[in-house]
Order: structure tokens, then C-alpha cells, then sequence
């Protein structure tokens, strides 16, 4: 039985994904010119770790929307700047053209239907605008070395809970709508510091244990954490997830 994460155990985690990605988004955010931007919507805002960075970056007003509404309430006691709400990003209730920019961050994999959240993205950003897909993971190019079985198991993990593994990839194709002026899809480098994977594996195993109880024995995990952990004692680890984003122009 997979460990019951808390809001708080969630916010961490969002938070390090946040760090992991920041860069790229600080690309992104020039390029949508966020900082003219009058109206910003976050959409899958969890406990409103990118939210309130979207909020610190413009003047004008930024919504965050999420289905879970433990999630919007955590992010309405943050005491930010942004306005957080319940709503489903299949049907974003908001009307057509509202925003100028429209983000998300490690979203669409989680979405049972990415290609109608896709449309709604785009439907509420107004002609000239932007929707930035700040990171969507494909665990189908993951590389680890030494070689474990953290990859595989990982996709199978997600899978179970209903997500897309391979979400990365099919960026191109869930925005090739006919509102769309162009979408330029990248991939974001990595950066192996052995000091980083120090200090992020009890962080990653965390989430790793809680992800895949439900899929290896907890021997084969121990076995694994140990392996994982005497490759970076050796400094021979690599671990690198192909993790996509896109902006795409309205």
C-alpha cells in the first residue's frame, strides 16, 4: 500500500519540481512577455508553489485553478498575491480569450483526457497570447546508470494512478489545433552535481517509495535505494528524465 503523502509532503515536492524547472520557465516567462501581461491563469496550481512565482513576476492579476480542493484551499493560506479557486481544467470556467498568458507545470500527464485540457488552454487565451507548458516528464527516454529499473517501474507506477508516462513527447502533436499560430516544443538540459544528488535523494526516495509500493516488494526497494545510493557514494550515478515544454502561440 503506497504511504499517504500530506499537503505539506506535496508542497515540498512541488517545490523541489519547481526548482528542477525554474530556469526554463524564467525563459519561457520572457518570451510570453509575462510581465505586461494583464491577466494570468495557472491551471493545476496544487498548493500554489508556480502560482505565486507567476504572481511575483506580472502586475497584473493571476488565477490558480485545481480540481482538488484541499490543494486550493493549502494555496489560499499561502497570504500570496494570486486568487485560487476549484474548477476542472476540462471545462475552465472562464470565458473565451480572458487571459494573456496560460500556464501549467507537470500537468497533462495527470489529465484523463490531455487533449480536451489542451483545447480549454487555449480556448481562455486570447488571440496574440501565450500558453506555456512549463514541463511535461516522458519516462519512456529515461536513462539511468548504473542501470536499475527505476524507469520502467516508474511508468508502470503511473499508469496504475491513471497518468500518461510518456506525456512529453505528444506536446506537438495535443496543440496542433486550429487556434494555434505555431508551438515551439523543447527539451530541458540536465545537470548531474553529485553534492545535488546527495541532498535530493531522501526527497526522491520519498517519492519514489510512496510511488512504486504498489508495484515491487519493499525488499526490491531497499535493494534498490541502497544500489542508488552506493552509485552516488562512487559518483557514478546518472539519472536523467527527458522532460518536454512548449510555448505556444495564440
Amino acid at each position: 500500500m503506497a504511504t499517504r503523502f500530506t499537503l505539506e509532503d506535496w508542497d515540498t515536492q512541488f517545490s523541489r519540481q519547481a526548482a528542477w524547472t525554474r530556469a526554463t520557465r524564467t525563459h519561457l516567462y520572457r518570451r510570453a512577455n509575462l510581465l505586461r501581461a494583464e491577466r494570468v491563469l495557472d491551471v493545476g496550481s496544487g498548493t500554489g508553489v508556480v502560482t505565486e512565482e507567476l504572481a511575483a513576476r506580472t502586475k497584473g492579476q493571476v488565477v490558480g485553478i485545481d480540481l482538488d480542493q484541499q490543494m486550493v484551499a493549502y494555496a489560499q493560506k499561502r497570504s500570496g498575491q494570486a486568487d485560487y479557486r476549484s474548477c476542472d481544467a476540462h471545462a475552465l470556467a472562464f470565458p473565451n480569450a480572458w487571459f494573456d498568458v496560460t500556464a501549467c507545470h507537470f500537468l497533462l500527464l495527470w489529465c484523463r483526457d490531455p487533449e480536451k485540457v489542451a483545447r480549454e488552454m487555449v480556448r481562455v487565451t486570447r488571440p496574440g497570447g501565450a500558453v506555456l507548458v512549463c514541463a511535461e516528464p516522458d519516462y519512456g527516454g529515461r536513462i539511468d546508470h548504473p542501470e536499475l529499473p527505476i524507469g520502467p517501474w516508474q511508468a508502470e507506477a503511473l499508469r496504475r494512478e491513471g497518468a500518461d508516462p510518456f506525456m512529453g513527447r505528444k506536446l506537438r502533436e495535443l496543440f496542433a489545433l486550429p487556434e494555434v499560430r505555431e508551438a515551439d516544443v523543447g527539451v530541458m538540459p540536465g545537470l548531474w552535481d553529485p553534492a545535488t544528488l546527495r541532498i535530493e535523494f531522501d526527497g526522491e526516495w520519498a517519492l519514489w517509495e510512496r510511488t512504486l509500493a504498489d508495484v515491487v516488494s519493499p525488499e526490491e526497494l531497499a535493494r534498490l535505494k541502497a544500489a542508488d545510493w552506493a552509485a552516488i557514494e562512487a559518483g557514478s550515478r546518472l539519472a536523467f528524465v527527458p522532460t518536454f515544454y512548449s510555448l505556444v502561440r495564440v
